[in-house]
This record gives C-alpha cells, sequence and structure tokens, in this order.
C-alpha cells in the first residue's frame, strides 16, 4: 500500500463520524486510523463496514501497547488527565502500524476537522509531497464560525469560518481592525481555539515523532519542514450548542495549563476556559447565552460584511463531497 493515512482521537463524535469517514475517504486518504477514547463507544461497532477504517479502544490492551512507545515515559503523569496525553501516545502507535502497512505519510487530525485541498485530491498532494524532501508539512486552519445554535451534522451544516490572518488575501486596514475588535465572536484572540494548524509527517524519516498533537520533531538534530498555503484544516469548533455543552461537561473542571507547564490563556486565549466555567456551573441558559455571544453569529448583515472584508469566507465543497458520496 502507499499514499496517506489519518489518525484520530475521538469520543462523543458519534453523529459526524460517518462523515469524517465518508468525506475523507472520498478525497484520497487511504486509511483513517480511530482511537475510541471510551471503549464503549457504540461508533466502533459500526466502523467494522468500512474496509479502510481501523478501530482501536482506549482500553488495557492499548495502554499496553503505549509503554513500549519513546514517548511513554514522559505522558505517563498526564495519561489519565490530559487528552492530549493520550493523542500523542496514539500517533506514536499509529506511526508504527502506518509503516508496517506501508503508507507514505500519517496526518493527525480531530474528529471535528476536515482537510481541505480545493484544488486537487488528498492523494494527488501527497503523491506530489512525496517527492519532496519535506519530512513534516504544516496545514494552516480555519475555524468555523456557526450561524445559529442547534446543528447536527456539522461537516454538512456548516460552511462559514473565520480566515486565518496569514490567508487573507486583502489588505488588514483600519477598517478591518475596527470590526474585528467590534466583533465578540473574534475577541480577544480571532480564534477561540488553537491558529497553529495541524501536521503530517513522511513516515519513513527516521527519527520523527509527535511534538505535541500539533506537529512532528526530530529530537536527536534538524528535520526537513514545510507548510502549505494551497491545503488547510477546516476545524469545525462547537458547531451546535449541544456540541458545546457536551464537550465541556465531558472535559470537566480541567486545569488551567496542559502539562502543568503551558499555560492556556496565554497560548490561545481566554475562550477554553471561560466556556469550561459556564458550563461547569451547570446552568444551560446561561451557556446557551454566552454561546449565542461568544461562538455563534446569527446577524446576516455582519457576516457579510466581515466576509467582503476577507475575515470570514465560506467553504461549501465539504457538503459537496459528501452529498456526492451518499449518492454513490
Amino acid at each position: 500500500m502507499s499514499g496517506a493515512a489519518i489518525v484520530t482521537t475521538l469520543k462523543n463524535a458519534d453523529h459526524v463520524l460517518d462523515s469524517f469517514i465518508a468525506y475523507h475517504l472520498a478525497i484520497g486518504f487511504e486509511h483513517i486510523f480511530l482511537f475510541f477514547d471510551d471503549p464503549a463507544d457504540p461508533g466502533i461497532r459500526r466502523t467494522a463496514a468500512y474496509r479502510n477504517v481501523t478501530a482501536i479502544a482506549h482500553d488495557a490492551a492499548l495502554r499496553e501497547r503505549w509503554r513500549g512507545l519513546p514517548q511513554y515515559g514522559e505522558q505517563t503523569p498526564f495519561v489519565d488527565r490530559e487528552v492530549m496525553a493520550r493523542q500523542v501516545l496514539n500517533v506514536e502507535l499509529t506511526m508504527r502500524l502506518a509503516r508496517e502497512r506501508g503508507f507514505d505519510w500519517l496526518l493527525n487530525i480531530d474528529s471535528d476537522e476536515l482537510f481541505f485541498s480545493p484544488d486537487e485530491s488528498a492523494a494527488a498532494h501527497f503523491n506530489a509531497l512525496s517527492k519532496q524532501p519535506a519530512e513534516a508539512i504544516t496545514y494552516l486552519n480555519y475555524e468555523a464560525l456557526p450561524e445559529r445554535d442547534d446543528i447536527g451534522d456539522f461537516f454538512c451544516e456548516v460552511d462559514l469560518f473565520k480566515v486565518p490572518p496569514e490567508l487573507n488575501r486583502r489588505p488588514i486596514t483600519a477598517a478591518v481592525v475596527r470590526a474585528v475588535k467590534a466583533t465578540p465572536q473574534f475577541n480577544p484572540d480571532f480564534f477561540n481555539f488553537y491558529g497553529t494548524g495541524k501536521s503530517a509527517v513522511r513516515l519513513s524519516a527516521e527519527g520523527m515523532q509527535p511534538n505535541g498533537v500539533h506537529g512532528f520533531v526530530r529530537r536527536s538534530g534538524q528535520w526537513q519542514a514545510a507548510e502549505s498555503r494551497r491545503h488547510s484544516i477546516l476545524h469545525y469548533a462547537c458547531c451546535g450548542f449541544d456540541a458545546f455543552w457536551t464537550k465541556y461537561v465531558t472535559l470537566g473542571r480541567f486545569s488551567d495549563s496542559w502539562w502543568e507547564k503551558y499555560d492556556i490563556a496565554a497560548s490561545i486565549g481566554r475562550f477554553h476556559l471561560d466556556a469550561r466555567d459556564v458550563v461547569a456551573r451547570g446552568d444551560r441558559e446561561a451557556a446557551r447565552a454566552f454561546y449565542r455571544e461568544r461562538v455563534a453569529m446569527e446577524d446576516k448583515v455582519r457576516v457579510d460584511a466581515l466576509i467582503a472584508l476577507g475575515v470570514l469566507a465560506r467553504f461549501p465543497q465539504p457538503r459537496r463531497v459528501l452529498d456526492a458520496a451518499r449518492r454513490r
């Protein structure tokens, strides 16, 4: 086998799981490795219908497999309270599994993300990339901006995204700055979550390891890194109030820092912590009000104005890919 595979650690993704799988197989990924953080997740049984999907439950057998990984000792103190620690180990394990199956590239994304390649298939992209010297490649991310709070399958229902400033082709004028500052859904940090992109690694590159959940690194020396401006990650973060509420109920009262050393507010802004706190109070209506103010944008006039400034953009292509896949 050859080509590119995806690794994802997921939980509570049953309502979008089939779309996640169908989309990525349709655009040319050869295989998807799914690590279910809940060993009783009903999605595990459903994946048996897919020839190109490997489902692995977070159980005693998986934890035993983690023990033989280079980063196991480093991640052990956090593995039961940091989902990202489990993600790192799952990615490291999948690098081995994907090599054994002969895949060339491995992309690490979440179950609320899609790889976006508007001009060519993912297969064509990674085939061309294999002829280049890059050992790891980063894809900048767009962040979804839902336009209502009642959303089911967000891959089919949401097509509006915040444009990362690096990819805004229009000038960043004073009017753009004023418009962003006047919009609660952008403040204070533009994105509510990360803005550093996600990465794929060349599996034949010796010594490469996951560097957190966003990149890959060779700790023993330098490596060839690249960044694509033609391909990106679409991050459908908290699309729909139910998804928002479930996410923060599941995360619970997590710490203000990751791995006890990375301050969350300093890294990505206050939103993640503010969302934790409002959901922790257990008042769904207060949480819904927070969601409507800080996440969703129901004002169509404002949406159109921000699109005109290049701050927002619509991407209907994933919905079209899924519609075509379902007609086959």
